[in-house]
């Protein structure tokens, strides 16, 4: 009789399985070449719009500033005109009084 683990043959794979993984590796690595690229690539890129973001972040808070400064000097001369207009109210009020002083004399 024959026993199932008596023989001892040794498998060899067909050239075929050999060659189809050797077609796997290469595919993988020239994937794994071209993601690794890609890769870098977008790094870049992302650095250079970081590097955007950084300087517009820079441009807006000076815009900013500007804009307070300016926005500060707008409302000192309407209050600097709002006195001038009283002013000219009440010399103009001081003058009618006295205007309609003189007319009722």
């Amino acid at each position: 009789m024959m026993g199932l683990g008596n023989g001892r043959r040794t498998m060899k794979s067909p050239p075929f399985v050999l060659a189809a993984l050797v077609a796997c590796i290469i595919v993988l690595g020239f994937n794994y070449w071209i993601a690794s690229s890609r890769s870098v690539d977008l790094q870049t890129r992302i650095m250079e719009l970081e590097g955007r973001v950084r300087r517009a972040a820079a441009e807006r808070g000076a815009v900013e500033l500007k804009k307070n400064e300016f926005q500060g000097e707008l409302e000192k001369q309407r209050e600097q005109l709002d006195k001038i207009q009283s002013s000219h109210n009440f010399q103009m009020e001081s003058v009618n009084k006295l205007h309609q002083d003189e007319k009722t004399n």
